[in-house]
């Protein structure tokens, strides 16, 4: 019996992607690629605005957080400057007078003469304002300090010897025993105040020996400090070989009145020695007739004619000055007299109150970044007394000022004088503004202090 095989059952059949033959598909969707490049760059764009609105805000809060830039500052054409005091004042002081004469103040370096008059500029004889030149000299080599009394001298019979030939020149001498004890203090108040010419050669020849050498010491002394006129050949003022101009008769006064020593001894219009001598009173004719007299000497020889070289402490502005004033060759003691008082009292209308800087003076500006220009103004007014030929100097330092009222500080004005060192402050005249957000916003250089 054959057995025959019943023909297959047709059943589904499986397609190459999983699904069933003959069973049908779940449709599929169709897309385009033009299609889904749109939606792509629709993606993209919307990330764009995303990251956009991220760094605008990121930059946005970098501009408001950044500070502004300081203000840039620009100082005035004038912020420093100098101011010169008018010489005139004290040329007018001694073109009054007819016979050689010099001005000026302690303080400073200048001498005013009288240049027109006969013999003005010429080496005079001095007489004992030689005694000057013989404290300098000798405080110079064998210095004293102020109120000690210094070495001491045993008076000698050469000493004596000069005491007594002085007198018989018309000289002063104060006589004193052979072997009396006198200090360096001593002899220098004996010399300066009653001009004693004994107690002069005495200190000077204690120190250097004899005269060549004190004359040598004093040359040497003279040139160090430019003294061109000076010549000194003794420590007196005896012999008319010791001769100065009226302006190095200035110089020598101010030299002398520096020094402690010297400058203690002439300002008293007297003093009280020991060994029966007493009280001595100066020859200065001033003592007693003005205020605030400073010294410093006189001089009178036959040769020389009278002498004076006068300080005074007058009043300027607040501010003490010493005044000086040489009148050499008067004919009288009365016309020494008039002569120092009148240059002395045209010295005291010279000082003259210059002002330095007003109030509300423009002195710089400061431009902040968007260009505002703020003006920078002194706070006060300041002024100074100058004598003539000195100067004051103004120096303006600038700062940054910060955003505000008016008024901030902006600075210090600096003003240097003669009487001293004052400071101003600068500050603001207007408001000052920050830029605002919208100009920082425009502006990144600007905001950020880019180049």
């Amino acid at each position: 019996m054959q057995w025959s095989r019943a023909p297959p059952v047709p059943g589904p059949r499986r397609r190459r992607h999983g699904y069933a033959e003959g069973v049908p598909a779940s449709p599929r969707p169709q897309v385009s690629r033009r299609h889904g490049r749109r939606r792509l760059r629709r993606g993209a764009a919307a990330a764009g605005t995303v990251l956009a609105a991220l760094l605008a805000g990121g930059y946005t809060a970098a501009v408001v957080l950044t500070p502004a830039p300081a203000p840039a500052l620009e100082a005035s054409g004038d912020a420093r400057r100098t101011f010169q005091a008018d010489p005139a004042p004290a040329q007018a002081a001694v073109d009054a007078q007819t016979l050689p004469t010099a001005a000026g103040w302690l303080d400073g370096e200048e001498v005013w003469v009288n240049a027109g008059a006969p013999g003005a500029e010429d080496p005079q004889p001095i007489a004992s304002i030689t005694k000057l030149v013989t404290a300098l000299v000798t405080l110079e080599q064998q210095p004293l300090a102020p109120g000690s009394e210094g070495a001491t001298h045993l008076w000698s019979e050469a000493d004596l010897a000069r005491s007594a030939a002085f007198l018989a020149e018309d000289g002063v001498a104060f006589p004193i025993p052979a072997g009396t004890a006198v200090t360096a203090r001593q002899m220098l108040t004996l010399a300066l105040i009653p001009s004693a010419n004994d107690f002069a050669a005495a200190y000077a020849l204690s120190v250097f020996g004899d005269d060549a050498r004190f004359a040598a010491a004093a040359a040497d002394w003279a040139e160090r400090h430019g003294l061109g006129s000076l010549t000194v050949v003794e420590p007196t003022g005896m012999d008319e070989r010791n001769v100065a101009s009226a302006a190095d008769v200035l110089r020598i006064a101010r030299l002398a009145l520096r020094d402690p020593v010297i400058a203690e001894i002439v300002r008293q219009p007297s003093a009280e020695l020991p060994w029966g001598i007493g009280v001595v009173e100066s020859t200065n004719p001033l003592f007693g007739v003005l205020p605030g007299v400073r010294g410093v000497k006189t001089g009178r020889t036959s040769a020389a004619g009278y002498n004076l070289v006068a300080a005074q402490a007058a009043d300027a502005g607040g501010r003490e000055a010493v005044q000086l004033a040489v009148t050499l060759g008067r004919p009288s003691e009365e016309s020494r007299l008039a002569s120092s008082l009148d240059v002395l009292g045209a010295l005291r209308t010279a000082p003259r109150r210059v002002s330095l800087v007003t109030e509300g003076e423009r002195l710089g500006t400061a431009v902040t970044a968007d260009g505002a220009r703020v003006p920078l103004i002194a706070a006060e007014a300041a002024s100074a007394v100058l004598l003539p030929g000195e100067a004051a100097e103004r120096v303006a330092e600038l700062a940054p000022p910060q955003p505000g009222t008016a008024g901030a500080a902006a600075g210090v004005l600096r003003l240097d004088s003669p009487a001293g060192r004052q400071t101003v402050r600068i500050v603001t005249a207007e408001p000052l503004a920050e830029p605002d957000l919208w100009w920082r916003l425009t502006h990144p250089g600007g905001a950020f202090d880019l180049p």
